[in-house]
């Protein structure tokens, strides 16, 4: 192992797929053609969908011109039934980044089952012509489509989206203020800015994750996207050295996504070329020296300030002229979860009609398209469930065919959701449920908490006087990630025993439950805390530990001390000098069984996941860093604890 590196990709699971060979491409073009409607079969067959009784008539690929010239590549799947009589049919339209043609099955299954299906490169990605604006161009084009939509024979009047992530971004963006949408289906996405509320942190890790995903979808064209790695990619991932947090306190962006309200794509496209003068742009091409630029600024160097608390392509979006039900589906280990509730508790606070009344969110033990916890393993909670979910086959034949047998939990609680740790579905109506009450976990020892083999201690009793726990914050020796709310690093509930080895993390366990404890809801912890440096960092972790002494990550969170009153106030602290910080650690909903401990793990870094404070407040020069001695305090004065969300159904 290099000297300047600390873990690998292969503990870390970055993904790293080799260019596929033209041999090998043209057997999978072959396959795409002629094996997508088996396929689609095989699929809603073992998702319990039923079998597919339509034969499927694809159109060649179309160019659907915007008003801007820009043309989007569309493909078209019809029931041939419809096709040969030319009679109307529900339409799904499906809008992606990802080159279309590789999900030409979804297409496929959707017409089989009875539906037109519209899948559609967006613009600047696979065949469609010009300049990506990163979410600034999707409601317009999504809107333009839609008007397209309406135009042709087999449109009956109604509309449904579906799709995860960025596709479900897409239906977002055009979900408020239309009159063609009937209902969407946006799953494990969000249309806030991620990078806010973080306790002033970066999602390193999630940003480097966007970076990479955001410069494959611009550059392929006739072949999957190669998930590049360039050496920037991998020595953010990999090096301390490009993650350091040294900010000046009174640092100013040049240009803030705030100046980007209320713009038109071509005012914003002006102010970009400008901004990074390049001469004679063509939006209707794909301008790498302009994208990547932007994309540099937005996600690397920070110096587009992302301000606002939605995000790009949201920032006019009002949830009041939303009217058409949503269905969410979400995971407790996926990066979009706290945004994604946040979105849906406003749409049910503030949307109208069928909107308010019946949108429905789904939360599993899932995280992003992947297993998220053990549990996605079985049967009622598994992948199957999730991908059946996703497709939502359900969902659209209520709204589009009028079957109204279809989505039997339409009538119930608008939130359903899985108990880790219970195997168990439940439904609320309010978030967090009615039921809970909050109590307070403290932290105890005699001073020796360092590590799994230390004298930390978990307890609903208050601390008296008690020794504060001591360990060294060296930047260049962070506390590696292992599981969490990520993209492309290693997901979900994992062993956190790599961690607790280190005498740099603070280990703070209860006793084995005498009985279950079950917690749902949001999780806080209170801090009481010192440094030697003028910033620093603190980071916090919930974990489930067994009986055999397997410790699971449930939530993490953290920090900056200069954010401690806010984003909008930073304010350095004053060495050696306790402050109280509150950690926002997320919603979850996790049964510790009997014979369980809940344990919480404290330390100052949480790396490829975060950034690194580098402990200077602002001060020397890049690069550079300071080890910290952190303090962490359980007295009477300073009673360090964790409040949660107990659930008491009696």
């Amino acid at each position: 192992m290099k000297e300047d590196y600390v873990t690998s990709l292969s503990y870390l699971k970055v993904p790293i797929r080799p260019r596929v060979p033209k041999s090998i491409w043209n057997l999978i073009k072959i396959f795409v053609k002629y094996g997508s409607v088996p396929l689609a079969k095989i699929l809603g067959i073992t998702l319990g969908l039923g079998y597919p009784k339509n034969g499927v008539k694809r159109y060649p690929e179309a160019f659907i011109e915007m008003n801007d010239g820009v043309k989007l590549a569309t493909d078209i799947y019809m029931p041939r039934k419809i096709f040969n009589n030319k009679s109307k049919c529900p339409t799904i339209l499906i809008r992606l980044p990802y080159w279309k043609d590789i999900f030409s099955f979804l297409g496929y299954g959707y017409a089989a089952y009875g539906f037109v299906a519209v899948i559609q490169d967006i613009r600047g990605t696979g065949h469609s012509s010009g300049f990506n604006y990163y979410l600034f161009t999707e409601r317009e084009d999504g809107l333009q489509t839609l008007q397209w939509i309406s135009k042709q024979y087999w449109y009956d009047g109604k509309i449904g989206m579906v799709g995860a992530s960025y596709f479900g971004i897409t239906q977002l963006a055009i979900s408020w203020d239309n009159k063609y949408l009937t209902c969407i289906s946006p799953s494990i996405t969000s249309t806030l800015n991620l990078w806010k509320n973080n306790g002033g942190l970066q999602i390193h890790a999630l940003t480097t994750s966007i970076y990479r995903i955001m410069l494959n979808i611009a550059t392929h064209r006739e072949i999957p996207q190669v998930q590049t790695l360039t050496k920037l990619m991998y020595e953010r991932f990999l090096n301390p050295k490009y993650a350091l947090f040294n900010d000046s306190i009174k640092k100013k962006s040049q240009l803030k996504l705030s100046q980007l309200k209320g713009k038109s794509i071509k005012e914003i496209q002006d102010l970009l070329v400008a901004y990074y003068n390049v001469k004679n742009f063509d939006p209707s091409k794909r301008s790498y020296k302009v994208y990547f630029n932007f994309l540099n600024d937005f996600l690397i160097t920070q110096g587009l300030d992302k301000d606002t608390h939605k995000m790009s392509g949201f920032l006019e979006m009002n949830t009041k002229y939303l009217s058409q039900p949503v269905f969410m589906l979400a995971g407790w280990q996926d990066m979009f979860l706290e945004k994604q509730l946040e979105d849906f508790l406003d749409i049910k606070k503030n949307a109208v009609g069928d909107a308010e009344k019946y949108s429905k969110m789904l939360i599993g033990p899932w995280a992003h398209a992947a297993i998220g916890h053990p549990e996605s393993r079985i049967r009622n909670s598994g992948m199957l469930e999730f991908f059946k979910s996703l497709i939502n086959l359900n969902w659209n034949r209520y709204w589009l065919v009028d079957k109204k047998d279809k989505f039997p939990d339409l009538n119930k609680p608008s939130i359903k959701y899985w108990v880790m740790g219970k195997k168990a579905w439940k439904y609320t109506e309010e978030w967090p449920p009615k039921k809970i009450r909050y109590r307070q976990l403290f932290i105890h020892s005699k001073g020796k908490a360092n590590s799994i083999k230390g004298d930390g201690i978990l307890t609903f009793e208050e601390p008296t006087e008690e020794l504060e726990d001591i360990y060294i914050f060296d930047p260049m020796n962070p506390v590696i990630t292992k599981g969490g709310r990520n993209l492309l690093i290693l997901k979900g509930a994992q062993n956190q025993k790599d961690a607790e080895r280190r005498s740099d993390v603070l280990v703070y366990s209860t006793k084995p439950l005498k009985e279950a404890l079950e917690i749902t809801g949001p999780v806080k912890m209170l801090l009481y805390a010192s440094s030697s440096a003028k910033d620093t960092d603190f980071m916090v972790k919930l974990v489930d530990v067994f009986p055999r002494g397997k410790a699971l990550n449930i939530l993490d969170g953290g920090i900056r001390a200069r954010f401690r009153n806010g984003n909008d106030t930073p304010s350095l602290i004053q060495p050696g000098k306790v402050y109280s910080y509150e950690i926002n650690l997320g919603n979850t909903s996790n049964y510790f069984r009997k014979g369980h401990r809940i344990r919480i793990e404290i330390t100052s870094s949480n790396f490829p996941r975060f950034d690194i404070n580098s402990n200077l407040g602002g001060e020397g020069k890049s690069g550079e860093y300071v080890i910290a001695e952190q303090r962490v305090y359980h007295s009477h004065e300073f009673p360090s604890h964790l409040l949660i969300p107990f659930l008491n159904e009696q």
